[in-house]
């Protein structure tokens, strides 16, 4: 049988993932849709195709190849904890699991995901409504007790991130001049100095919460969705990705976070783009790596120009 509720999931050996067609058919079979205007597809995500019902009521996730067919599996046994537990916020409500895990479907994810143009246009009042919804939401999610599988740790990402660092030392050189290039490096080889210096406290993280997995309604409600990269990680890592100042400073005080909270997210913001920086080059997306390193210039000539 094609089509498997949650309570009915039975894992088998072989995988294998659908064609756009045979998606768009397993979306109107489970959802008694046949209107395609009321579907609309989102091929942008790396690792899956994204099908959205009625502007989010309905979202459904289908993986791009095996492997991330593959990893959908810790994706849901994470919404499945999830679900046992109240949030002020909106998060996926696990419905649809197909078999070999080749999709899966949740309700009530309304909302657009949030831009950093779409944010700078806000009032300080309705960001702080934002990152106040955030820390709280977050507040909850790190004291959740994860007997799951982890995803990584600390170590592993810092030691990961370093090796990623040097095996492409040699297309950085063609962004960066020899100055800039070793004052990345100094950046990247002293995080880990930085991080047992601040010490690390571990938790329940969702680790991928940047701006395109906050959902924000009409009314400024917001909604949290992929939840593939969560586990156990130094708190800091689930505020890296809220670039907005106003909304990251509500965020920590409702979280009730510490200078050294902060001082561990600024640490982790000098390296994001660096991180994905890297990344864009593993995909060969060389007009993103363009302007990773732009933003990264400036930022080095900022903290040159600093007493």
């Amino acid at each position: 049988m094609l089509f498997d509720t949650i309570g009915a999931l039975t894992p088998q050996k072989v995988l294998y993932t659908m064609k756009k067609n045979e998606e768009l058919a397993t979306v109107k079979k489970l959802t008694h849709i046949n209107n395609k205007k009321r579907i609309v597809l989102n091929e942008m995500g790396w690792t899956s195709r994204v099908y959205i019902v009625d502007n989010g009521k309905i979202v459904f996730k289908f993986p791009r190849n095996k492997k991330e067919q593959k990893a959908y599996e810790h994706e849901v046994n994470v919404l499945k904890l999830i679900k046992e537990h109240e949030f002020n916020i909106n998060v996926p409500c696990i419905h649809w699991i197909g078999e070999d895990n080749a999709y899966i479907g949740f309700y009530g994810m309304q909302g657009k995901s949030i831009t950093t143009e779409a944010i700078e246009k806000l009032s300080e009042a309705k960001k702080r409504k934002i990152g106040t919804q955030i820390g709280l939401f977050l507040k909850k999610l790190h004291a959740i007790d994860y007997k799951g599988q982890n995803q990584s740790n600390e170590s592993n990402e810092i030691e990961g991130f370093q090796k990623s660092f040097c095996k492409r030392k040699r297309v950085l050189k063609k962004q960066f001049n020899k100055n800039e290039l070793d004052a990345l490096e100094d950046l990247v080889t002293s995080l880990l100095q930085k991080s047992a210096k601040l010490g690390i406290k571990e938790v329940f993280c969702h680790d991928d919460l940047g701006y395109n997995n906050i959902l924000i309604t009409d009314n400024y409600e917001v909604g949290v969705i992929d939840f593939g990269d969560a586990g156990i990680y130094d708190n800091s890592y689930d505020f890296i990705g809220l670039e907005d100042d106003v909304v990251l400073d509500a965020a920590i005080l409702a979280y009730g976070g510490d200078e050294v909270l902060r001082e561990k997210i600024a640490i982790r913001q000098q390296l994001l783009p660096i991180m994905e920086m890297l990344f864009l080059i593993d995909r060969k997306d060389k007009e993103g790596v363009e302007k990773c390193a732009s933003k990264m210039r400036i930022h080095l000539k900022q903290m040159a120009a600093k007493p």
